[in-house]
This record gives structure tokens, C-alpha cells and sequence, in this order.
């Protein structure tokens, strides 16, 4: 009996420490888990936390291409944001910050940087800016020396507004205006310098009346 004692206390010595040996390769595992849980719960948060920040947001974008697709046009969505489209025979391009779109009509003319009626062409862009609607732009002369013409217009958009398709078509049919608008300034203008030089008397010869004679 007495050799039987030793035994079984080397046994339950031994379960002990197997029992320590299993719980400690147990917790690695178990605290891995948490980890994965915590993460996961991280994940929520910041996905909550994303969709709250940007639900006030609205989609202009998308309302605008809505409107489009009623108007009868096809816009096609670009990787930067904006989108481009083709109305009345234009090519139109607009970009998106908040409930505001700003719309473009790009190079719609060019005209030379030499030209002797550039002087003539400003003031007709000039007039043309005075009036509502798109403001008319000319960019930097290219490598060729053309200097483009553009126009731009800022609008803003909110899907509650009843009205929506027929104020994007007045707005799109307001670049045709813009740029009839420079067209007549233009004839305008360089009609007045015409008859200017026409009534303008020469210098160093007297004119004789009826009278005179």
C-alpha cells in the first residue's frame, strides 16, 4: 500500500501539469478570437461611422444623370467624378462638389492669337459676360498659338425640386445663347468701328462745301 501512494501522486502530478499545459495553448487561441471579434466590431463602427458622415451627402451626380436619362440623353460617368454628355449636338462636360454642379461647354471655338480682330473678339466676350447665364472663357493660346473658347455655368440641384428636368434644359439650351450672344456683340462692335472709319474725315485735307465754290 505504501508503494502504491508514490504512484499515484506522480499521476495526479503529472494531470495537473498536462491540464496547465492545455489551458495555456488554449488561451492563444481564445484571445486570437477576441481579437477577430474586436476587429469585427471595429469594422462596424467605422462603417457606421462613414455612412452617418456622408448621409447628409447628396448625390448630385446621380440625380444630374437621372435627368439626363429623362431629357433624352446618354451621360456617361467618368473615373474622376463627372460626367459627359451630348445635348443638341454639343459635347458638354460637368464635375460635382455637394448640391452644385458646374457644367462646361469646352471648345466650342478657336481663334487665332494674331488675329487683327482679337482686340474686337475680347470685346464682344466682355459684352457677351455682362449678360445672365454661362460665362464665356478663353484659354491661354496652345502650342499652335489658337486661343480656345469655353463656357461655364455653376447651377445647383436638389432632388425635391419638382422642376429639375426643365430647368437642366434651360440651362443647357442657355450655351447656345452664350455663344450667339458673342457672335452678335462681335458683329455689333466691329459695325460701329466700320462706320467710325467710314465718317472719319482725312487728316490733312480740307473738305469744301457748295457754298465754297
Amino acid at each position: 500500500m505504501e508503494s502504491i501512494l508514490p504512484i499515484l501522486g506522480i499521476v495526479f502530478l503529472l494531470a495537473f501539469i498536462a491540464n496547465k499545459l492545455n489551458k495555456k495553448e488554449e488561451k492563444p487561441e481564445n484571445h486570437h478570437y477576441d481579437d477577430v471579434v474586436a476587429d469585427m466590431y471595429k469594422s462596424q463602427d467605422k462603417e457606421e461611422v462613414y455612412q452617418e458622415q456622408n448621409a447628409d451627402k447628396p448625390d448630385t451626380l446621380g440625380l444630374m444623370f437621372d435627368i439626363l436619362n429623362q431629357l433624352g440623353c446618354q451621360p456617361h460617368s467618368n473615373e474622376d467624378g463627372s460626367l459627359s454628355v451630348q445635348y443638341q449636338g454639343e459635347n458638354f462636360h460637368m464635375e460635382f462638389g455637394g448640391m452644385y454642379a458646374r457644367v462646361w461647354d469646352p471648345m466650342w471655338a478657336g481663334v487665332k492669337a494674331d488675329d487683327p480682330d482679337m482686340p474686337k473678339i475680347r470685346d464682344a466676350v466682355n459684352a457677351a459676360n455682362f449678360n445672365f447665364g454661362p460665362t464665356v472663357v478663353m484659354t491661354a493660346p496652345n502650342e499652335e498659338g489658337v486661343i480656345g473658347f469655353h463656357s461655364r455655368r455653376d447651377i445647383m440641384l436638389h432632388p425635391a425640386c419638382p422642376d429639375n428636368v426643365p430647368f437642366v434644359k434651360a440651362v443647357l439650351d442657355s450655351f447656345f445663347d452664350a455663344k450667339e450672344q458673342v457672335r452678335n456683340s462681335f458683329q455689333q462692335i466691329n459695325a460701329k468701328q466700320m462706320e467710325a472709319q467710314k465718317n472719319r474725315r482725312p487728316v490733312g485735307f480740307k473738305t469744301h462745301s457748295n457754298n465754297d465754290e
